[in-house]
């Protein structure tokens, strides 16, 4: 999810997102090995796949305007990572879900407990609201709220 976390480092890079009309899928700050990496996930709108070439201009845009910043949003040493959210991404966000269902992508789903005897369901979003999902799951319907998933992410199929 997009961590307002840290609204001035998000300040810098919308203007940019929006520019070049790109999708801000997450914006992350937290501790690999040790060491602040800020990972910052970009997509294309319409279910489009992101090229090298933009995620390349992206990230030099955004190392300008970060270099430019009259105060820096992120003290300190860190990494700048930015990335496609890949193929089996995670969703998180509300919006997430609906980008999913949209697509009719599978996804799978962890739960923090066990329901019908299973923390694990994989299937496509049948319907969605503000309190959870509903997942058509080999064409049986599953109820989960929100507050029920640990995590979820697109299921690839091969």
């Amino acid at each position: 999810m997009v961590q307002a976390k840290n609204q001035a480092l998000l300040d810098i890079v919308q203007p940019i997102i929006e520019d070049q009309n790109l999708l801000l899928w997450d914006l992350i700050i937290k501790k690999v090995a040790g060491k602040k990496t800020v990972e910052i996930l970009v997509d294309l709108p319409n279910h489009d796949n992101i090229s090298m070439t933009q995620i390349t201009t992206f990230t030099q845009a955004v190392n300008e305007a970060l270099d430019e910043a009259e105060v820096d949003p992120v003290p300190g040493e860190y990494m700048l990572d930015i990335a496609s959210p890949g193929w089996d991404r995670s969703l998180s966000e509300p919006w997430h879900f609906e980008w999913a269902k949209e697509a009719d992508e599978q996804i799978a789903i962890a739960l923090f407990a066990a329901k019908d005897g299973q923390k694990k369901w994989t299937g496509s979003i049948s319907s969605l609201d503000d309190a959870g999902l509903t997942l058509d799951v080999d064409g049986e319907e599953k109820r989960f709220n929100f507050d029920e998933i640990a995590k979820a992410v697109v299921s690839i199929q091969f």
